[in-house]
């Protein structure tokens, strides 16, 4: 690397740096327009242009494959083609960047010079000559990473085995294909305009949810393969529009799970080809191309995956709802993260700790897979561990794509914990996202111990009211608003106890509304009755089912009470702020003894208001009930007076009896009694016209 001049840096983390062969400059083989610009699939903002560049045979030794030298000689053929465009007058900037954030794929970006910069990105790729390598040199199962030279060490231990490099063999098989990837889209899209405009649309709607971009994303490329894949199985034909395209293919994500059904793109079967299995146990998620050795997916996660599967889903729900403007709410409507999921959390502002993390799991044969990116070595066993400790309570569990910006020429390449911190998102099962035990394996049985490694010292035996003796973890969480926050300490304790990730790392925001429902005044003063109000409606629930009982109870009625109903939406739990329980200071008042009165003191503070809570008392059917609606009100204001007389009387409350209501003081709260006629409603639509006649028709009063 001594040719290499000081105003070009090599685009490779070269670690370790050294290897064995040499490598030489020669001007490459015709360059070739390749990808969506060519198929008529780009979108905006960003437009590229893919140009594929083919390194002659000269330039590679035998065991090239090997220690990622086909990778450094490809990032020193990228710095030298990079070095000679910097001097040209035609380019504006001439920038590195890694190619879906795979920092084993450096590419070269060229943007005019002027306004036409922001325009036009050409992305130079680098590729092998054809017939370079031998494809089942790079099956899933071969290993090409030695351990030795990935840990430094000078001679290899003696019967150890090398374990498979699925991931970098994919790498380079990636590269080898290239072209042959653009005469199938072709070959696909010919005669099909439908295709050009339902991949557009496939693209919009997976930008509009983040999943398009970074190390493990549904990629543009990807999508038009899938389009393909579905033509070639008659799933789509060419009549059809880009809108059934669009449907067609969203309808096929929501159905199959690529994680445990893979699908290939091989026509005729070859016997010497690796099969599904063999990249099942490779990879998470497989979708094989046309020539039987490329694992497209092969970088994405089962979890993003899975949420890919669950937007489409969703998506369709919104397709086939009629009252929807589909269109707005799939296409125009942004859905990043913070809007997709009930919690979120930003886990490692020091991603370099995940070396670490790494190291306690082991994860060696998965860093030499991965070149050294322990980012994406550690990303699919954090989730699989969050997605076991939140089973039952999350629908979703999955983490955003680490993405890694462009870079200048003449600077470094960016290393693995460039990508800023990683963020992880959890959609809940409602019902069960609160629940503060979490019931494990009974005592005598096999699974008990791997239950009380998984949970670590908060892992005990409990006794249940069947009789059982089981493994159990409790949640402290004494309020609603705290049990909203279990999974919080379910995600901290997880990451401590198996991943070494200190909980000063992670940034946890879920139950963001708290604070809005959250009143200062409430929890100065009723510090036991929790944050936001919520155990206060259980206790004001409480006390008018006591009242309930009460009434239904009363002696001396002329009419009994059938039926008791709460109006107010604190009695169905609903109530933002619900009332609390106010006794009154006794030293804030004057009492007039005669009345049973406080009567506010002028020199003090004005007395807290108490909001009433409506009650609705529905009395037993008679035929003494007057069919007049000034009657109605007289027997109505009577009932009101007997009420508060009886409740006086028979259970000591106090009561303030009105002409449209009773006002009963219970347990620190007021309840609005309200009696109730079933056939008033009716009598008050009674109209006479001037000619005498009786009409029915709604009126204020009975609306």
């Amino acid at each position: 690397q001594a040719w290499l001049p000081k105003g070009v840096r090599v685009p490779f983390l070269q670690v370790p740096f050294s290897v064995k062969g040499r490598f030489r400059f020669l001007p490459p083989a015709e360059p070739k327009v390749v990808g969506s610009y060519l198929l008529g699939t780009c979108i905006k903002p960003e437009i590229n242009v893919d140009v594929a560049v083919t390194m002659l045979w000269e330039i590679f030794q035998d065991k090239d494959n090997l220690n990622q030298r086909y990778h450094r000689k490809r990032a020193l053929y990228l710095a030298h083609i990079a070095q000679h465009f910097s001097k040209e007058k035609l380019f504006g900037s001439v920038k590195f960047a890694y190619m879906n954030s795979n920092h084993l794929k450096p590419i070269l970006l060229l943007r005019l010079q002027g306004k036409d910069e922001k325009m036009v990105t050409v992305r130079l790729h680098v590729c092998p000559a054809p017939g370079l390598f031998k494809p089942s040199r790079f099956y899933p199962s071969k290993n090409n990473v030695r351990t030795a030279w990935f840990m430094e060490q000078s001679t290899p231990k003696e019967g150890a085995t090398e374990p498979p490099t699925p991931h970098y063999n994919n790498s380079i098989l990636c590269d080898m294909v290239l072209l042959s990837h653009l005469h199938f889209l072709s070959s696909a899209a010919t005669d099909f305009p439908g295709m050009k405009d339902g991949v557009a649309l496939l693209k919009v709607w997976l930008n509009q949810r983040e999943l398009s971009k970074g190390l493990g994303c549904f990629s543009g490329f990807l999508v038009s393969m899938l389009v393909a894949y579905l033509l070639m199985k008659r799933k789509i034909v060419k009549m059809m529009s880009g809108y059934q395209v669009l449907r067609s293919t969203l309808q096929f994500l929501a159905t199959t799970d690529l994680s445990v059904t893979g699908i290939s793109l091989v026509k005729d079967v070859d016997a010497s080809l690796p099969v599904l299995d063999d990249f099942h146990q490779a990879f998470e998620v497989v979708f094989v191309d046309p020539s039987g050795l490329v694992n497209l997916c092969a970088d994405m996660t089962t979890s993003k995956y899975h949420q890919v599967q669950f937007e489409a889903k969703r998506s369709m729900e919104i397709l086939d709802d009629r009252m929807v403007d589909g269109f707005q709410v799939l296409l125009m409507t942004a859905k990043p993260m913070l809007r997709a999921f009930d919690h979120v959390f930003h886990c490692l502002k020091h991603v370099s700790k995940l070396q670490g993390a790494c190291k306690k799991m082991q994860l060696l044969n998965e860093l030499m897979d991965r070149g050294g990116n322990y980012v994406a070595a550690a990303l699919p066993f954090i989730v699989s561990l969050l997605a076991r400790g939140l089973a039952g309570r999350a629908l979703l569990v999955t983490h955003s794509l680490p993405q890694i910006p462009e870079w200048p020429i003449d600077a470094e390449p960016p290393k693995h914990k460039d990508v800023g911190s990683l963020t992880f998102g959890l959609l809940f099962v409602p019902e069960f996202a609160t629940s503060t035990l979490e019931k494990g394996p009974q005592a005598d049985c096999p699974e008990a111990l791997d239950f009380r490694t998984f949970w670590g010292e908060k892992s005990e035996l409990r006794r249940f009211q069947d009789g059982s003796i089981c493994e159990a973890v409790v949640w402290e969480a004494d309020t609603a608003c705290r049990k909203r926050l279990i999974p919080e300490q379910i995600v901290r304790h997880l990451l401590k106890l198996h991943m070494d990730i200190p909980e000063s790392s992670i940034c946890y925001t879920g139950a963001l509304l708290e604070s809005v429902i959250r009143t200062g005044q409430e929890v100065q003063l009723f510090p036991q009755q929790g944050w936001t109000g919520e155990e206060a409606m259980v206790s004001v629930v409480c006390s008018y089912d006591d009242l309930s009982r009460k009434l239904w109870n009363l002696k001396e009625l002329p009419l009994t009470v059938t039926a008791v109903q709460g109006v107010h939406p604190a009695l169905r739990y609903t109530d933002v702020f619900p009332p609390i329980s106010m006794k009154p200071t006794y030293s804030f008042y004057t009492r007039i003894r005669t009345k049973h009165l406080l009567l506010p003191s002028e020199e003090k503070p004005c007395p807290a208001y108490i909001a009433p809570l409506k009650i609705i008392c529905h009395m037993e059917g008679s035929g003494q009930w007057p069919q007049d609606k000034e009657a109605i009100k007289c027997i109505k204001a009577a009932f009101h007076l007997q009420l508060g007389e009886l409740l006086q009387q028979q259970h000591q409350l106090v009561c303030r009896p009105a002409v449209t209501h009773t006002d009963v003081y219970k347990d620190g709260y007021v309840f609005r009694l309200q009696v109730a006629y079933h056939r008033e409603p009716l009598i008050l639509k009674e109209v006479v016209t001037p000619e005498g006649m009786l009409k029915y028709q709604d009126t204020e009063e009975s609306r």
